[in-house]
């Protein structure tokens, strides 16, 4: 969005020193300093470790033309500041008000697992009606969302947002800043579980999403999962669900294709995904019901789904060597796991299963457990695995019976040295553990 400095002097309630910018707009909008585009706008953000005032002239070089501040800084010749007092207090008022600028229907989601699939899904089908805007890459965070946000052009009419949560009053004050007429909670599983006291306090902080719905709504929810009944009985708003054992929109003659994918019907409505897994066709039916809800009929969202290819996701790639490479490299926790080893586990059988697995994190008390449950589940699975060492990695590799390897370079080796043409290999790992790397090896 092109906004003059009036316009985020009004916004944020700043004042300007220096600079001469009153009749200048600016359409990029930055919080960290090496993402700064030539003529943007930079937030010196306070972190608990970092401090962004100290990568303000970072940001100059970079060519930032204004510098949003709780203090003045020495600057380059041209440059303007914005002093506030509270910097994160200004990046969200500006967000606000481009939101209010444009009043696009806002669809915001969160859950455990399946929130970027179920982003890209829905997206598509309100792409059917609707100039769709929707988080890219991993923005579903404190800051990614406002940044998604100040992207709005006056032709967006619908905002898809994912929300991400590390702790209590995480997705609250995105819910309070976005304002979302529809929330969608695809699971509750125990990733971030290192963060809260119980899986019911999880919940309940996943659940600010639609207790801060409207009462004019909708809170779409996985009537298969055991917290359904908490999760509605905290919004204000209309509730429709979705499952495959019970839901107003339900999975039915779920089947995998041999080309990968899967086909399935909600509500009479056939629906041919390029993604295979059951857990795939719920999140098409979460899309399915807060399309719905918009305006887009089912049969005609079921039509749109038919495009959707979420990268990093199951997605697999025949690596030179004449093995395919399973990329879901992008994140792990325990649900998406073991949701990736059924998916393999369903299709067609010719050449061995192979995967290479990092460890899960952020997953507290629950770590080791859930570790040693994955662990056996890939022993029943796969004809070979390789874990990259860590702590939890070895509790993984143990009930696996794996090879432990100390790094991505050996994880890398082990592959070429084992996998052979017709060989299927997941690579799967929690984000912190790179093991996207491999795949681009592998492929490369």
């Amino acid at each position: 969005m092109r906004l003059t400095l009036l316009e985020i002097l009004g916004a944020t309630g700043g004042g300007q020193i220096g600079g001469t910018f009153v009749g200048n707009a600016f359409s990029t909008f930055h919080t960290d300093s090496r993402e700064v585009e030539q003529g943007g706008v930079f937030f010196a953000l306070r972190g608990a470790e970092k401090d962004g005032h100290d990568f303000v002239p970072d940001a100059i070089e970079r060519g930032a033309a204004v510098l949003m501040v709780e203090r003045r800084m020495e600057t380059a010749p041209g440059v303007g500041q914005v002093l506030v007092s509270d910097t994160w207090d200004a990046l969200y008022a500006l967000a606000g008000y481009a939101r209010e600028r444009v009043r696009p229907l806002v669809v915001a989601i969160t859950g455990s697992n399946g929130k970027t699939s179920t982003k890209e899904m829905l997206a598509a089908v309100l792409g059917s009606r609707y100039n769709v805007l929707r988080t890219s890459g991993n923005l579903n965070t404190e800051t990614g969302v406002p940044l998604t946000m100040l992207r709005l052009e006056p032709e967006h009419t619908a905002l898809v947002l994912e929300m991400g949560m590390q702790r209590p009053g995480d997705v609250r004050r995105l819910v309070e800043l976005a304002l979302p007429s529809i929330g969608i909670v695809t699971n509750i599983g125990i990733v971030h579980m290192e963060f809260f006291a119980s899986q019911d306090e999880l919940a309940a902080s996943k659940g600010e999403l639609v207790a801060g719905l409207p009462e004019s709504g909708l809170a779409v929810l996985n009537a298969d999962d055991k917290y359904f009944e908490l999760l509605a009985g905290m919004t204000p708003a209309g509730t429709a669900s979705f499952g495959f054992q019970k839901g107003d929109y339900r999975v039915e003659s779920y089947s995998p294709l041999r080309d990968g994918g899967s086909t399935f019907s909600v509500r009479g409505a056939e629906v041919h995904l390029s993604l295979r897994g059951r857990h795939q066709a719920l999140n098409a039916a979460a899309a399915l019901a807060a399309g719905d809800f918009a305006g887009v009929s089912v049969a005609l969202g079921a039509e749109a789904l038919a495009q959707v290819v979420v990268e990093h996701r199951l997605q697999e790639v025949v690596a030179p060597a004449g093995f395919v490479v399973i990329d879901d490299a992008y994140n792990a926790s325990p649900e998406s796991m073991l949701a990736a080893f059924d998916s393999i586990s369903e299709a067609p059988r010719e050449g061995r299963l192979m995967a290479v697995l990092g460890e899960m994190r952020e997953l507290g008390s629950l770590a080791e457990e859930s570790h040693r449950a994955v662990g056996r589940r890939a022993a029943e699975v796969f004809d070979a695995v390789c874990v990259v060492d860590g702590e939890q990695g070895r509790v993984l590799a143990e009930a696996a019976g794996a090879d432990v390897v100390p790094d991505r370079a050996a994880a890398l080796a082990w592959v070429k040295q084992h996998a052979r043409q017709g060989d299927r290999v997941l690579i799967k790992g929690s984000h912190g553990v790179h093991l996207d790397e491999v795949v681009k090896e592998l492929t490369r």
